[in-house]
């Protein structure tokens, strides 16, 4: 089977290693598959994946590009991620004269997601949605929060179907071992905690280093931020006075070589999908403190088995819930006990499997 997924811009989140991951597991299958993006393509993870760059600057510009790309590669199978992509997807296929099935994936607790627009914008944005998401071949979100969202917000009640992120863990472990030349984060001395993934709004960096500033009255401890967006700026600024106590790395390929290093994983979003950070903390067996905000978070990370969720917002609660772990052997091993079982959710092979089931009912 041709497979074409369509991602407008392929960097280092967490939706692009997920789905670097489930085109790995596609082709171990045997099935033949493409990457389309638009401008800014970059070969992540090292992994040997075909790549189409469509040269435009934005996704809604796209849409002949992409069309005469459906026409020219004659898919079986369009994938597509990301409510924006999702739409131009669609709105591509009608004008293609390819008749492969299209798929779309939500990543994101999309109600959340739009209420950062203004009320036109997101009037606008749901009204799409509710239109093109509907004449898709099949809806797929990964977490049952995410599905929830579209089908009670969106009213999309059919071709809905959960498939969780496609996570590889094998090489995580080996990932970490490589070197780290740095003294300030190699010899802490005190408890190191890291935060690793996009700054942007989402995420609420702001809680974060609220947090952090609450837990050094506390306790003595280092942040360690890994990462790059439109909140850098406003991070760098607010941490200068800091820079003892805080370290900022852009994003790294190999994020995992730092978090050897670290106690504990931080993650203070206001919404998300699936947060493939917390698996991947997971099989490095590092305890984790996330809020508890809509979204997959809280089926990624179990409260009191595989981690603790704090109160989205609430740099307080999630303080309490850092200084709960520290130095709490017993907690830790407990976590520790149950992170195979988590991780072993996530596996690819699984997420393939049920994509396919699904495609083959269409």
């Amino acid at each position: 089977m041709k497979i074409l997924i369509f991602i407008p811009h392929m960097g280092l989140g967490g939706v692009e290693r997920s789905f670097i991951n489930l085109s790995k597991e596609f082709r171990s299958n045997g099935h033949d598959v493409k990457f389309v993006s638009l401008n800014n393509i970059k070969n992540t993870y090292n992994e040997d994946i075909k790549l189409i760059k469509l040269n435009s600057k934005r996704t809604v510009l796209s849409v002949n590009k992409l069309s005469n790309t459906f026409n020219d590669e004659n898919p079986d199978l369009i994938i597509s991620a990301q409510y924006y992509a999702n739409i131009i997807a669609i709105i591509s296929s009608k004008f293609s004269k390819n008749k492969g099935k299209i798929i779309i994936s939500e990543r994101n607790h999309l109600s959340s997601e739009l209420k950062k627009l203004n009320y036109f914008k997101r009037l606008i944005i749901s009204s799409l949605v509710k239109f093109f998401y509907g004449r898709a071949d099949l809806i797929y979100g990964n977490s049952d929060e995410v599905c929830n969202d579209l089908k009670k917000n969106f009213n999309l009640k059919n071709k809905i179907k959960k498939i969780l992120n496609a996570s590889y863990t094998e090489n995580i472990n080996k990932l970490s071992k490589e070197k780290v030349h740095d003294e300030w984060i190699t010899r802490a001395n005190v408890p190191l905690l890291a935060y690793v993934g996009r700054l942007e709004p989402q995420k609420d960096i702001d809680t974060l280093l609220k947090s952090f500033e609450i837990l050094n009255n506390h306790h003595d401890s280092k942040l360690l931020i890994i990462g790059d967006g439109s909140e850098k700026k406003k991070l760098l600024k607010c941490t200068a006075k800091i820079k003892s106590k805080i370290k900022h790395i852009d994003f790294d390929e190999n994020p995992y070589k730092y978090l050897k290093h670290c106690d504990i994983l931080l993650l203070t979003s206001i919404y998300e999908g699936m947060p493939n950070i917390l698996i991947e903390a997971q099989a490095m067996k590092m305890p984790i403190v996330a809020t508890n905000c809509p979204g997959g978070t809280s089926e990624v990370l179990l409260n009191g088995e595989t981690g603790l969720l704090a109160k989205t917002g609430d740099p307080k609660d999630i303080v309490n819930k850092i200084l709960e772990l520290i130095g709490n052997e017993k907690i830790k091993n407990k976590f520790t006990l149950n992170y195979q079982k988590s991780i072993e959710r996530f596996d690819p092979k699984k997420a393939v499997k049920v994509l396919l089931e699904e495609v083959n009912q269409i």
